[in-house]
């Protein structure tokens, strides 16, 4: 697997990604998102040193995205969303793990964070086996996850 950082052509790809059921089910905003809408947000991540959107390639496809978000104090926020037909299939932590090697080279980052939705059992695993520990207690239905990557 390899990350390479998100362009404006990804927008369609992205935004489906985003659309699905069950990633709206899990994220923080569960409403569907309009193009224009889309369109504007990746854009200024794009534009935000503060922020790095990948994308996660095998050898065929893209098989996912990990966004890193700097948080005020310390640390970076990750999310994490596989394309739906790569769930499933034990790739996962692989995307996640990608995406933190491309972090730490790109940006520096060493401490993490990830906000877990409660219902989220599968995600709750992967941060888990990825090294992430409670942080926090829970917010608004969010576990509060953290890792120091080495």
């Amino acid at each position: 697997m390899r990350a390479r950082e998100a362009t404006e052509a990804d927008a369609e790809l992205l935004l489906g990604w985003r659309n699905d059921p069950r990633t709206r089910r899990s994220s923080r905003s569960t409403a569907v998102v309009a193009l224009d809408e889309h369109l504007a947000w990746l854009r200024g991540v794009l534009a935000d040193p503060q922020r790095l959107l990948l994308v996660v390639e095998d050898d065929e496809a893209p098989v996912g995205t990990v966004r890193f978000d700097r948080r005020d104090g310390d640390g970076w926020e990750v999310s994490i969303t596989l394309a739906p037909e790569s769930r499933g299939r034990g790739r996962s932590g692989a995307v996640l793990a990608e995406g933190e090697r491309a972090a730490r080279e790109r940006l520096g980052v060493r401490t993490v964070f990830a906000a877990v939705h409660q219902d989220n059992a599968a995600s709750g695993k992967l941060f888990e086996k990825a090294g992430y520990a409670e942080a926090a207690p829970a917010v608004e239905g969010f576990r509060q996850l953290r890792k120091t990557l080495s």
